[in-house]
């Protein structure tokens, strides 16, 4: 999971615990109430090891709540949204981009163009793209044309191709995968 998939997951989180802690009476909950509930939810969560690369964010949520007239509950209605028309609006191009941070973070795969196929100083665990794949797979609007080719020197290629079928980006195949040389040549198409 990304930065801002976990960011995302903790704005839903948090508005559910509002609204389940709200309908546990019967009485009317006032927008003050509304956010000293979520303070108190989200102020464990900057010590929490899962959210530390979004800290600085939970705490400007944190200073929104406990300001008077603030209406956090709107805040993160407004984020969530955000988030939504983004993912509904992302285009192919933005998906390779975010698929390659999420590998880099989660596998420890940076990556890195080539721009002719027989470049030979290539690093193990590093993933290389053809810069021409890149250039030509995607049409201006940023939607996917043609296949895009990823080549991988590692032990974890086959974890590779199952993180980005996982992510639902892209479907991944493994065009060549040599298991002397520990190398693999995996292609990108749109999902279905």
């Amino acid at each position: 999971m990304n930065i801002r998939d976990i960011f995302c997951d903790l704005i839903d989180n948090s508005l559910l615990h509002l609204y389940l802690t709200a309908a546990e009476t019967s009485r009317f909950t006032p927008k003050v109430r509304r956010n000293e509930i979520l303070v108190r939810y989200l102020k464990p969560m900057i010590k929490d090891k899962r959210y530390q690369a979004s800290k600085k964010e939970i705490r400007s949520l944190l200073a929104l709540g406990r300001t008077e007239g603030c209406d956090l509950e709107a805040k993160l209605i407004e984020l969530r949204n955000l988030s939504l028309r983004y993912d509904k609006n992302a285009t192919d191009a933005q998906r390779l981009f975010n698929l390659l941070s999420i590998i880099e973070n989660d596998l420890g795969f940076p990556s890195r163009f080539l721009s002719c196929p027989s470049d030979t100083q290539r690093v193990p665990n590093m993933i290389y793209m053809l810069q021409e794949h890149a250039e030509n797979g995607f049409i201006d609007s940023g939607e996917q044309v043609a296949p895009v080719s990823l080549f991988l020197e590692s032990d974890h290629i086959t974890k590779l191709v199952d993180l980005i079928n996982d992510t639902g980006f892209f479907l991944a195949k493994m065009e060549q995968h040599n298991l002397a040389t520990k190398q693999g040549h995996i292609v990108l198409h749109p999902p279905e």
